[in-house]
């Protein structure tokens, strides 16, 4: 079998839009039902097809960038109060929580990555065994890739990390050599569901829930930090896309632990952010647990000779 690589590898990955038109005098409408799904069989919606990769801002508006995907170079300038030596407080706050296993020896995969702060810090600070990293903007993957290589720390000859340019809504499941589905200890999405919200409305949301439930090993973690309803109608004036995406959109934050749950994880925790952070990062994490596979039930065997 291939040794995983020391250092990270940059790969690719790929998304879509899918424009309606209305008659005139509008739609009737009413509100639909979400169909529970089985966990072994949770299907995507094919909706969602075309590259969606990107690199910086997407535009200009008065002079300022707008960032329409939340790809901010900036992000962990402003995202932590001060300054933490021991690692992201997140993932401190698991550990404090679940033990020093949570990440220990682990494979995890971190679903919009950014700059790579909290990857590098779960393989270096929490001791993972294996992290891979994506993100849509090649940018940010650049920049992760440079945080790594110049960061000091005893433990770095003897971690693997891995980031990737690309799109969870779009990227393979199944991956060379041995073409089998890749699958991780602990699956972590922190600040990235309103933007997928903004761009691919209700459809992308479940998609990248079915996606993060797919890549969890039976057994293991998916940890969500969700922004709430009031970011969204922050940030819904970025463009007229978002806007009109925003009036759309019929699940809310409220509603995900609900639909995580038809899919087939368990609520195992809610761990509340500490009070010192800024307040517009006042954020839950949200830990579910995707239950171990069950065995099938052993078929009765058949009586020799008369009953």
């Amino acid at each position: 079998m291939e040794a995983r690589p020391l250092e990270p590898r940059v790969l690719n990955g790929c998304g879509m839009r899918v424009l309606g038109f209305v008659p005139l005098g509008g739609l009737a409408t009413k509100a639909l039902k979400v169909k529970t799904p089985k966990a072994s069989k949770v299907q995507e919606s094919k909706e969602i097809e075309k590259p969606r990769l990107v690199k910086g801002p997407s535009s200009f508006k008065k002079g300022r960038a707008v960032y329409e995907h939340g790809n901010y170079s900036s992000y962990y300038g402003y995202r932590h109060s001060e300054p933490d030596s021991s690692g992201d407080r997140r993932l401190t706050a698991l550990t404090e929580r679940f033990g020093k296993g949570f990440f220990k020896g682990k494979e995890v995969l971190d679903v919009g990555c950014n700059s790579g702060n909290v990857s590098i810090s779960c393989a270096l600070d929490f001791r993972a065994s294996l992290v891979v990293a994506m993100d849509l903007d090649a940018g940010l993957i650049e920049a992760a890739c440079e945080n790594f290589n110049t960061r000091e720390h005893p433990r770095k000859a003897k971690c693997s990390v891995e980031f990737r340019n690309e799109d969870i809504l779009s990227c393979p499941l199944r991956r060379p050599p041995d073409d089998l589905p890749e699958r991780f200890d602990v699956v972590i999405c922190f600040s990235v569901t309103k933007w997928i919200h903004f761009a691919h409305g209700d459809t992308g949301l479940h998609n990248l829930f079915k996606r993060c439930f797919k890549r969890t090993r039976p057994g293991g973690f998916f940890v969500l930090e969700p922004q709430e309803w009031s970011s969204y109608k922050k940030k819904r004036h970025l463009t007229r896309q978002i806007r009109e995406m925003v009036a759309s959109i019929q699940i809310r934050p409220e509603d995900f632990d609900d639909y995580l749950e038809t899919l087939g994880f368990e609520k195992v925790d809610t761990i509340e952010p500490p009070g010192d952070l800024p307040k517009n990062f006042q954020r839950s994490l949200r830990i579910f647990r995707r239950p171990d596979e069950e065995k099938p039930e052993a078929k009765p065997r058949k009586r020799k000779g008369p009953a």
